[in-house]
């Protein structure tokens, strides 16, 4: 497994934001959602954004093949310009990720503070009629990592890249750019099949349901920890009889699992944050992530008081960031 473990770096805010409805409006994008969350979380945690050193955006679904949506956030939320800003092409994954990635920057840069933005507009990938539509949500969490005395994050993350075909958007890469083709301006996102989300949920979940439970005990055994070591677990969202499945193989007991009112679908990496909105502060949180890929990791850290930030709702989003279809 590639196993960290980050000392003295404290988790200092997590801010959710989603759509006023469930799905983000026409024009909306993943980094207006996270634009959101990360705004309120600075306005409530920072004095002087000048000592934030990077910002790291985790997604699917960016505004731009280039430039990296990161690079627009920096922008936007006046950010220092020796600022570290890049995107990260991962969904489900992304809390745990993301946080080991802001972590390992804390330590091998000359900065104490720094940003990591983890969200996906979902249903952007989908037809209005799709029948996957239901699954879907659409939401960004902000995270703000800093240099302090804090309880040890431990994260474990595990990749097998023979099921990419399991969540596959072929449509906007390269791979499917054939040369007979000539590049057509016009089309939006979802103009053609090869810009449809392809979704076998069913290879998915049987996977994850043989993988999770047995690299879940060796990574409580790499922690010296069991299944009662923790207040809460959070699960990435899935079918309620796959987690109890899981829940059952490793031992745990269902009331710690946190069931949250506001994620009754896969809101990609801001699942796990939309949890810890119902969550109970000043506590041990386990976090279980898996997705696209297949890739699938763990996170073990404490939730500390005045943390999590109620949870935003908008509809807002950039208009200069519009860019028309027009030649």
């Amino acid at each position: 497994m590639s196993f960290a473990s980050f000392h003295n770096i404290s988790i200092s805010g997590i801010a959710t934001a989603v759509p006023t409805q469930k799905h983000a409006v026409e024009g909306q994008t993943a980094s207006d959602l996270g634009f959101a969350a990360a705004e309120k979380l600075l306005e409530e945690k920072i004095t002087n954004r000048s000592e934030l050193g990077f910002i790291v955006f985790l997604t699917k679904t960016p505004d731009y093949r280039s430039p990296a949506s990161a690079i627009v956030l920096q922008h936007r939320l006046q950010l220092p310009i020796d600022c570290l800003a890049y995107d990260v092409n991962l969904g489900a994954l992304g809390f745990v990720a993301g946080i080991q990635l802001g972590c390992s920057l804390i330590n091998g840069l000359n900065t104490r503070k720094g940003l990591i933005v983890i969200g996906d507009t979902n249903s952007k990938q989908l037809e209005d009629q799709h029948p996957l539509l239901a699954h879907f949500g659409d939401g960004a969490t902000a995270i703000l990592l800093e240099q302090a005395a804090s309880s040890t994050i431990n994260l474990a993350t595990f990749s097998q890249g023979e099921g990419y075909q399991s969540y596959l958007l072929p449509g906007g890469g390269f791979r499917t750019n054939e040369r007979r083709k000539a590049y057509n301006l016009s089309g939006l996102p979802t103009a053609s099949e090869d810009h449809r989300l392809r979704y076998d949920q069913e290879q998915l979940f049987r996977f994850f349901s043989a993988k999770i439970p047995t690299d879940l005990k060796e990574f409580l055994a790499k922690i010296s920890c069991t299944t009662t070591s923790f207040d809460k677990v959070a699960f990435h969202y899935a079918a309620p009889h796959f987690i109890s499945a899981i829940v059952s193989e490793a031992g745990f007991d269902e009331e710690d699992i946190c069931v949250g009112s506001d994620v009754h679908t896969d809101v990609s990496g801001a699942t796990i944050p939309l949890l810890l909105n119902s969550a109970d502060e000043g506590k041990r949180v386990l976090g279980i992530a898996y997705g696209e890929g297949f890739s699938w990791g763990f996170i073990d850290f404490y939730l500390n008081e005045n943390t999590v930030l109620p949870l935003i709702k908008t509809d807002v989003y950039y208009t200069e960031g519009f860019v028309t279809h027009e030649i």
